[in-house]
């Protein structure tokens, strides 16, 4: 049973250690919250819609809040008063910190979870949550998302120029999973994948090498 110090309750502290249920327990209901999310990530109405970058890190925000909606389960079964203190931290960082996208907030309340953990003698959670966030983020961080936009291009080269850049960006080393073209602005977009394995540098160094007559003005993320 959790203590209670003053007004404050407490998990069961160090002692879950040596409870293999909890490890079951807990770690069940982070490993089903993120199936979960992974279900909604991947709803079939999505199949078939032009894929973006916004699109592709939606899916890993719906995974990632899922399984920090699970461990926020947890905290507050120990202590429900620590609903209202994650919900203004959670307030804190999305509105009051510059951390860009949504799942970057993600990853801070992530690591703001597990301190409180620590705090609240849930010390076997935050150990366990740890673990699985550090799984969590290689796994879905292993390749990295660039959207690349090309102008410069004549109207009328802008066919043979979008298969010359998926050739190149594909011959780096990287996968293409969108490609539009706009012929109002003139300009070309392209949504790609590359892994640890191969850097950007090399990708750029490929789009480089594309003959002049098909070689635009690309636009890259800084």
């Amino acid at each position: 049973m959790p203590d209670v110090v003053g007004n404050l309750t407490m998990g069961p502290g160090w002692e879950a250690f040596l409870e293999p249920s909890r490890y079951l327990h807990y770690g069940l209901i982070l490993f089903l919250a993120t199936c979960s999310g992974a279900v909604l990530a991947y709803h079939p109405v999505y199949r078939g819609r032009p894929a973006n970058i916004e699109a592709l890190e939606l899916k890993k925000t719906l995974i990632i809040y899922s399984a920090v909606g699970a461990l926020i389960a947890i905290i507050c079964l120990v202590n429900p008063s620590m609903a209202f203190v994650i919900f203004g931290i959670g307030g804190l960082l999305r509105f009051r910190t510059n951390l860009g996208t949504s799942k970057s907030t993600g990853h801070a309340i992530m690591g703001t979870l597990v301190g409180l953990c620590w705090g609240l003698g849930l010390q076997m959670v935050a150990v366990l949550a740890t673990v699985y966030f550090w799984a969590m983020i290689f796994i879905l961080e292993r390749t990295h998302t660039i959207e690349l936009n090309v102008g410069g291009v004549a109207i009328g080269n802008m066919g043979a120029a979008t298969e010359a850049y998926c050739r190149a960006i594909e011959n780096a080393g990287a996968k293409v999973c969108a490609v539009s073209k706009n012929f109002k602005k003139v300009q070309m977009t392209f949504v790609f994948k590359h892994s640890g394995k191969v850097s950007l540098d090399d990708v750029v160094a490929a789009v480089e090498a594309i003959p002049g007559d098909l070689k635009g003005t690309p636009d890259w993320p800084s």
